[in-house]
């Protein structure tokens, strides 16, 4: 699947320097060809590294499965407590969500590089510390080896939010999603080397007490073969630029795609406070958070405690076959599913992440388990005579799993936080996942010994379906947008992606209005009750999408740049239709009973305006991509109009108060200004447009 991403991915259709009309021009211009860009032997080769961390993480991770059958098997009576079983099973878990929260920490302050090949480094020793566990200081070998699998775990847990990021931060918006889930997808191959290394020890070497020090031991090796390329690795681009090391970041682009960015000085710092990360960004990252958390329960209960399951089904039965025979066969089964079931389920999701979106993957992950978990709950006594059947439902939970959330869940914090809290955000959402792990693995001890396992695979049906209640509740969909368009970073590209739809459905609002009043100054003595109330209805209407605009303005994270232009630009058109709505209620007071010339001419001013505030509003997203001629044009026009109004508002008070009727004068006058007014009001949505192309126009 890797090797046809060059004849799969084509250059983003976006011209190079109008990909970011929302950030500086010199930030834009790295961007643009950085996002735009093929993917070439950098992307591999950071694939590659970045992977190698991943397959020894779950190479790590997940051999303990078997280790934890042989210690049983070798510990006096066969006896292993409850405690230490789970201790045995959740120690590295544990340590990995220090070393995420610790590490994804680090990230943001010290820079992804930095701190990249320590990750590795941990591993090593952790993995060598594991294989020599022996007695110590009055501890068991076990408990020496829990407390290693925890500085093991610690290493692991680094490895999440630091792969992700470099990963993300250097792909192209179209491949986005392939490259990170390919670098999460290496965790397929480390379970099946993972399963087969240990099926070749333990066939090889009949002594389970080496055996397992081997299995573990392996471990290291991965981990130091890569430590040395990720030490090499550049800083990425996007890091650089939000430390305002422009040139840096140019540089970096040019080597890896062949771009000519030339070199500039220092740009502005991108930083977000504290508190706003968490006002703007919390219900991401709860939303991560909790998919993560409910994702890893089911995942890393099914594969650490895999062989005690096959165990309950039958596969294996020290019974039947002696302690050696039984962990060659559960070796058997964790080499079967992982090279049916898991690896496939990784390269699945490579393959469709990027074509039908993260959000679709995982809710439709998430069902699919919650399915098969409840199907094994209730006909439990059923599968188990039929092995067969009963392997292919429980093989729909590790397919279905890496396939959706947990290759999403891995991928969704890499783009939807911005990049001064990408790997902290990133760091905190996995460190979630491994919580749930951890409850998970205790869980499941004690679960397993009280009630059995039909009813833990009942609670797991119920944890993914909250999973998939979660995704559709509060993930967004990223495929194919920048990431700073996704994180909200890109102030414009927020703008006209999320709320276009509203403003031009309140601009056509503001149409309808103003078609609706100039029928009724061209015949104000036919039907007028009705118009009027026509027109009443149109601004109640426009009362309502306001309303919704500032509850979406309320719900999502925003910038306050954004909050402030989108709510002038709400508030500014209610502002037109409440005046046009005022105009057709004077009708009423005053008893037009027949057009005057003056009017229709006013009222047609009114048409035009708002039909030109209706074109500005189109004509954002062609500011966003760079093209604001259509902009400029309706900001001329509109102001064109406003002051033909106001020459004709001036000529007509003129002749007015030639009159002698004072109560016709103030009437008239009243009438005369409030229709002015309105074209004031379309002013005022073209002067939001003009500060909006003064910051974002692209420049030279």
């Amino acid at each position: 699947m890797v090797g046809r991403f060059d004849r799969a991915v084509a250059p983003a259709p976006v011209p190079p320097e109008s990909d970011r009309p929302g950030l500086p021009s010199d930030t834009r211009k790295i961007l643009s060809a950085l996002d735009s860009a093929r993917v070439q032997r950098f992307h591999f080769r950071t694939i590659v590294v970045a992977g190698m961390g991943f397959f020894t993480d779950a190479y790590d991770l997940f051999v303990i499965s078997l280790v934890i059958p042989i210690l049983v098997a070798l510990s006096p009576g066969g006896q292993v407590g409850t405690t230490e079983l789970a201790l045995l099973g959740s120690a590295a878990l544990m340590g990995a969500a220090v070393g995420q929260v610790l590490f994804g920490w680090l990230g943001d302050r010290l820079g992804r590089r930095k701190v990249y090949g320590v990750t590795l480094s941990v591993m090593a020793i952790g993995s060598v510390g594991s294989a020599l566990s022996v007695p110590l200081a009055g501890l068991s070998t076990v408990s020496v080896l829990i407390l290693w699998r925890f500085v093991l775990g610690v290493g692991v847990g680094g490895d999440y939010p630091l792969s992700a990021t470099i990963m993300s931060e250097y792909s192209n918006v179209q491949s986005r999603g392939r490259l990170i889930a390919s670098v999460f997808a290496m965790q397929g191959f480390g379970l099946l080397v993972g399963a087969g290394a240990s099926l070749g020890v333990v066939y090889a070497i009949p002594n389970l007490d080496i055996a397992w020090r081997l299995i573990l031991g392996f471990g290291a090796l991965p981990a130091l073969l890569t430590i040395y390329f990720r030490i090499r690795m550049p800083e990425t681009p996007r890091f650089d630029i939000a430390r305002g090391r422009l040139g840096a970041a140019a540089r970096t682009v040019g080597s890896i795609t062949g771009s000519r960015v030339a070199p500039t000085g220092a740009g502005p710092t991108w930083g977000i406070p504290f508190r706003q990360v968490l006002r703007s960004y919390g219900l991401l990252l709860v939303g991560t958070a909790t998919a993560w958390f409910l994702v890893d329960i089911a995942f890393y209960s099914t594969n650490i405690f895999n062989p005690l399951i096959l165990k309950e089904i039958g596969f294996a039965s020290a019974a039947s076959f002696g302690p050696l025979e039984e962990v060659r066969r559960l070796a058997v089964g964790n080499v079967l599913i992982a090279l049916f079931a898991s690896v496939p389920g990784y390269w699945l999701a490579v393959g469709f992440i990027d074509r039908i979106g993260r959000r679709v993957l995982q809710y439709l992950g998430f069902g699919v388990m919650a399915a098969a978990f409840l199907i094994l709950s209730l006909a439990w006594n059923s599968l188990v005579d039929v092995l067969p059947a009963f392997l292919a439902i429980y093989g729909l939970t590790f397919l279905f799993a890496n396939f959706g959330p947990n290759t999403t869940t891995f991928v969704y914090p890499s783009e939807v936080f911005p990049t001064t809290f990408r790997t902290t955000g990133h760091g905190i959402a996995a460190a979630s996942g491994k919580v749930g792990a951890v409850i998970a693995v205790f869980t499941f001890a004690t679960l397993y010994q009280t009630y059995g396992i039909p009813w833990f695979f009942g609670l797991l049906a119920a944890v993914s379906f909250l999973g998939f209640l979660v995704t559709l509740a509060i993930l967004p969909e990223t495929s194919r947008r920048s990431l700073e368009d996704v994180s909200g970073e890109d102030e414009l590209a927020v703008l006209v992606r999320r709320f276009s739809t509203y403003l031009r459905s309140l601009s056509l609002t503001a149409q309808q209005a103003a078609l609706a009043l100039r029928e009724l100054l061209g015949n104000p003595a036919t039907e007028a009750e009705a118009q009027v109330a026509r027109i009443r209805a149109i601004e109640h209407a426009a009362d309502e999408e306001v309303h919704r605009i500032f509850v979406e303005l309320n719900n999502r994270r925003l910038s306050s740049e954004v909050r402030a232009e989108v709510g002038r630009l709400a508030t500014a058109l209610d502002d037109v239709i409440d005046g046009i709505e005022a105009v057709a209620a004077r009708v009423r007071t005053y008893r037009l009973e027949r057009p005057r010339p003056e009017i229709v001419r006013f009222a047609d001013i009114v048409v035009a305006s708002v039909e030109q505030v209706s074109d500005g509003i189109l004509a954002l997203d062609e500011l966003y991509r760079g093209t604001p001629a259509n902009l400029n044009r309706a900001i001329v026009e509109v102001n064109r109009l406003e002051n033909e109004a106001d020459d004709l508002l001036r000529d007509l008070l003129e002749t007015l108060f030639t009159g002698k009727d004072p109560i016709e004068i103030l009437k008239w006058k009243d009438f005369y200004e409030r229709l002015e007014v309105i074209t004031d009001r379309c002013e005022d949505v073209t002067d939001v447009f003009q500060d909006l192309e003064v910051r974002y126009a692209p420049g030279d």
